[in-house]
C-alpha cells in the first residue's frame, strides 16, 4: 500500500508513479448529497473518482479495502472517496490509510452520545488526516469549531456567516433558475499552491432540494482543487451539476 500523501492536484506523482488522492466525508448527515456533488464537480473536468459507502459493502474489513484500494489504483482512479460514519472507521481503515481531504458534515447538536465521547470520535477522526491534509468543516457550528482549537490541521470552512471562508449570498432565481450562488470570501491556496482570490461563483444546479450546507462543502472542495466552477457551469450550460455516484 502507498502512503497517500498530499501535493500537485490530479494527479500527485511520486517517483512518476501517480498516486490516488484518498478523501473522506464523515458523519450521519448529509454525506450523500455532499459526495455526490462532488463527483459531479470532479467529473466536469474529466476526473476518474470512485465513491465507496460501507453501508453497501456488508462484510469489508481493513484487509478487503487494502485490497479493493490497490485495484483502484491500477485502474488510474484519480481519487476515492469514502463515505463513513465515525464507528465504521476502525473496522474499515487499514493503519496505513491517512486522508488528504476530510469533509466534516455532522453537527455537534445531531449527536446523540456525551459531549466527551462527541469529542474524543473527533480526535480520532482527525488523527487520520494526514499532515499536509486539508480538513473541511461547517464553521456555523460553534461548539465544533470551539472543539477543533489547537488543531494543527489545515482547515477551510463553510457556513452562512462573515468567519466562513466559503459562504453564499444568495439562492435560487435570483440570479438563474435552479442556481446557487456561494461567495469565496478571502484567499484560499489550492492544493497545487495557486492563490484563488475573494469571488462570486455561479453554480447552476439540476433541479430538485439541495441542503446548503451541502453545497457549500462540495464547492469548498472543489475550490481547493483547483476547479473553476464558473467555468465549469459555463461549460456545462444545457447539463447542470447533479449528485452522482461513480462505484468501480
Amino acid at each position: 500500500m502507498k502512503q497517500h500523501i498530499i501535493g500537485l492536484c490530479f494527479p500527485i506523482l511520486t517517483d512518476g508513479v501517480e498516486i490516488m488522492i484518498i478523501a473522506g466525508i464523515l458523519g450521519s448527515e448529509g454525506k450523500w448529497q455532499t459526495a455526490g456533488l462532488i463527483s459531479s464537480m470532479l467529473a466536469s473536468k474529466g476526473e476518474k473518482v470512485s465513491i465507496i459507502d460501507p453501508a453497501g459493502m456488508p462484510g469489508i474489513n481493513n484487509r478487503m479495502f487494502s485490497a479493493y484500494v490497490n485495484e483502484l489504483e491500477k485502474n488510474n482512479i484519480n481519487m476515492l472517496i469514502l463515505k463513513l460514519n465515525i464507528p465504521e472507521i476502525e473496522r474499515l481503515l487499514p493503519d496505513d490509510i491517512r486522508f488528504d481531504i476530510l469533509v466534516y458534515t455532522d453537527r455537534t447538536n445531531s449527536c446523540k452520545s456525551g459531549q466527551r465521547i462527541y469529542s474524543d470520535n473527533l480526535r480520532k477522526v482527525f488523527s487520520l488526516l494526514d499532515e499536509k491534509g486539508i480538513a473541511i468543516v461547517n464553521v456555523d457550528d460553534s461548539d465544533l469549531i470551539k472543539l477543533l482549537e489547537g488543531m494543527k490541521h489545515r482547515f477551510i470552512t463553510y457556513g452562512f456567516n462573515t468567519k466562513a471562508c466559503v459562504t453564499t449570498s444568495s439562492i435560487g432565481d435570483t440570479v438563474f433558475k435552479d442556481g446557487f450562488i456561494c461567495c469565496l470570501q478571502r484567499k484560499v491556496s489550492t492544493r497545487n499552491g495557486r492563490v484563488v482570490e475573494p469571488q462570486e461563483y455561479k453554480i447552476r444546479l439540476e433541479s430538485g432540494e439541495f441542503n446548503s450546507h451541502n453545497l457549500l462543502a462540495a464547492a469548498a472542495f472543489a475550490i481547493v482543487n483547483g476547479i473553476d466552477l464558473n467555468q465549469e457551469s459555463r461549460n456545462r450550460e444545457d447539463r447542470p451539476f447533479a449528485p452522482q455516484s461513480t462505484i468501480i
